[in-house]
């Protein structure tokens, strides 16, 4: 699934290839056998995702733009789900569409990397699983244009680097960036401005803390995000979220 709530223990998970690892974060698979008909949450993510649903019938693929706010995707029992989770910014050009109207959408795809559904469909099943399947879908991804480094992957890097990212004006003075030039190449690469960018990878970071363990205390997490206290990281998952940030935590 896209970025969810609450991970799924039946998933398996690998890194991308290192031929693919500019493009793609990880892939994650659910075997036919152990899917699940549920309406799993997906909480604000700036990643792109590709979900392949498959039987035997037929493949179904959909491009989850980035998100802002939560949604809902819904499984059914006996059908495989394979996702493709992009890094942000890195949104192959697999649909006639900008990140930015993207954002808190999804669209379904005819082909992938110019092959019919239906046959990449068999071969996936016919693969088993997630290595062999990701060997199947490598040429694929590699024959699908990519954007090309610039600068804004110079803005990426900068804010990965830092345990809590700058303010946008801050940002752009730092990489010699006019402030326009700077929200541009978020808008295009994104869908969103640095600052939205910057709150959801708060978000995530802290989202990954709490289901990381049960014990430590929410004034702790707040801190090592680089929330101002446990008030603010309240606020922002509020907001972002629905919830506060408690609601979150894995059962210890």
């Amino acid at each position: 699934m896209p970025a969810t709530t609450v991970p799924d223990p039946r998933m398996e998970q690998m890194s991308a290839p290192a031929s693919l690892g500019h493009r793609v974060e990880c892939l994650r698979w659910v075997p036919p056998e152990h899917a699940l008909t549920w309406e799993h949450e997906v909480v604000p993510d700036a990643n792109v995702d590709l979900l392949l649903e498959l039987t035997p019938e037929r493949c179904r693929a959909v491009l989850y733009g980035p998100v802002t706010r939560p949604l809902h995707v819904a499984t059914q029992a006996g059908r495989g789900y394979l996702m493709v989770h992009f890094h942000p910014g890195a949104m192959p050009r697999l649909v006639d569409a900008s990140p930015a109207e993207l954002v808190n959408e999804a669209v379904e795809l005819r082909h992938l990397g110019g092959l019919s559904l239906d046959a990449l469909g068999e071969r996936l099943l016919s693969a088993g699983s997630l290595g062999p399947m990701c060997e199947v879908l490598t040429p694929l991804l590699e024959r699908t244009a990519c954007p090309s480094g610039d600068s804004f992957d110079r803005v990426l890097h900068h804010l990965l680097s830092r345990p809590e990212p700058p303010r946008p004006g801050a940002l752009a003075k730092t990489l010699h960036l006019s402030p326009r030039t700077l929200q541009r190449a978020f808008k295009e690469r994104v869908g969103f401005s640095p600052g939205t960018y910057a709150r959801i990878a708060r978000l995530q970071h802290a989202l990954g803390l709490l289901r990381a363990s049960a014990g430590g205390s929410l004034s702790d997490v707040a801190y090592r995000c680089g929330y101002a206290d446990h008030a603010h990281m309240t606020r922002e998952f509020r907001e972002l979220t629905g919830r506060p940030p408690s609601t979150f935590r894995l059962p210890g």
